[in-house]
């Protein structure tokens, strides 16, 4: 019996992400599209807005492949991918 494919989960920590949009670029499958921050706090929203009022979203996160190339280029540490148990 084959194995099913992995799954991906893809999160970002909008508290340390400051929509520099490097894991946009180095993204194969286009999982992350900028959008307006969301951040409520003041203190987060003064730093976010300082970096253009945009975040990087995994709008596609179903696409991922498990490359992990956007958590090795983001410098804040913000981008977290991690493999989804498989359920029998």
């Amino acid at each position: 019996m084959a194995e099913a494919p992995a799954t991906w989960k893809v999160i970002v920590d909008y508290h340390a992400c400051e929509g520099r949009e490097l894991c946009i670029e180095v993204c194969p499958t286009d999982v992350f599209e900028m959008q307006p921050t969301r951040v409520r706090n003041p203190l987060f929203w003064l730093k976010v807005k300082a970096h253009g009022g945009r975040q990087a979203f995994p709008v596609r996160a179903d696409a991922c492949i498990g490359c992990m190339e956007c958590v090795k280029v983001c410098p804040e540490l913000a981008v977290a991918v991690t493999q989804q148990s498989q359920q029998p």
